[in-house]
């Protein structure tokens, strides 16, 4: 009995196999996220160094370039970008050259809580402390709205040289998918001889100032924010009188890469040829 017909159906079923395989991008990178770093950004200005993936480049690093010196000097920036992870991290860094970089009724009001700090004495002792505390200007009052804010406030700048806005030793800031997390030692703001924070792991927008004083300044480490598809983790957001002054190592992953689904066509496969043969039949 002859069985072309066979034969030629089982053809054109390999034939159009191939097509579908041929005809359809491979599987590798479909399931890929963006995501991108960088090291340092000052008054919205874009961060640098910048690492982007895919497009690159996808790691970057160096120092703070010369003629930034008034608003910030040294540091040490290295970041890397990969699928759906990426890493910033800063060393040995100065944030601004002291109160002259500030609006004068910051700055005097920065002087005015020095000066309060300076009297405290090293224990908590409530008299004293509520008259120190009294002898700030109303607005301060009004803010600081307690001389147990007050203290805790002399505790972050208190014995500072005011020599600098803010310093870091390490940062460390990573984001995973829509996870995030953020490493630091040796904070200090104003020069002060007191770290503001030194662990491994700081809680997700963890504000290191009594929330009275956001209005005059406000320090953010681990701030986390949403926007579409992309997941932002900035390592430590520095704010004053309520306006966004420098954002120290910042990581985002992002949405699925898009891929072309719709590659060009391939040519059609030629038209299978029937096979006569004779093959024995049992039965």
């Amino acid at each position: 009995m002859k069985i072309h017909a066979k034969a030629g159906i089982a053809c054109v079923a390999l034939a159009t196999a191939a097509t579908m395989m041929l005809g359809v991008p491979s599987a590798s990178g479909d399931h890929q996220s963006r995501s991108s770093a960088y090291g340092f950004s000052l008054g919205g200005s874009p961060g640098e160094p910048a690492a982007k993936f895919p497009e690159g480049p996808r790691s970057a690093g160096g120092e703070l370039p010369a003629e930034l010196e008034q608003l910030a000097a040294g540091g040490v920036l290295t970041v890397t970008a990969e699928d759906d992870r990426a890493t910033a991290e800063v060393t040995d860094l100065t944030l601004g050259s002291g109160l002259d970089q500030l609006p004068e009724e910051l700055r005097t009001a920065l002087q005015q809580i020095k000066g309060a700090c300076d009297q405290l004495p090293p224990e908590p002792a409530p008299d004293v402390d509520e008259q120190i505390f009294d002898q700030l200007p109303g607005n301060l009052q009004e803010l600081i709205a307690t001389p147990g804010n007050l203290r805790d406030l002399c505790l972050v700048i208190g014995g500072g040289t005011f020599a600098e806005l803010a310093s870091v030793d390490t940062l460390h800031v990573e984001c995973d998918d829509r996870t995030g997390s953020v490493a630091v030692s040796d904070v200090r703001i104003f020069g002060s001889t007191v770290p503001i924070n030194d662990t491994d792991n700081v809680a997700a927008n963890t504000s290191v100032l009594p929330a009275e004083l956001e209005p005059l300044i406000k320090i953010t480490l681990n701030r986390q924010t949403t926007e579409g598809e992309d997941f932002t983790v900035d390592g430590l957001v520095l704010e004053l009188g309520g306006q966004e002054v420098a954002v120290l190592a910042s990581t985002t992953c992002g949405g699925p890469i898009a891929h072309d689904r719709n590659p060009e066509p391939l040519p059609p496969a030629p038209t299978p040829t029937p096979v006569d043969r004779n093959v024995p039949v049992t039965g």
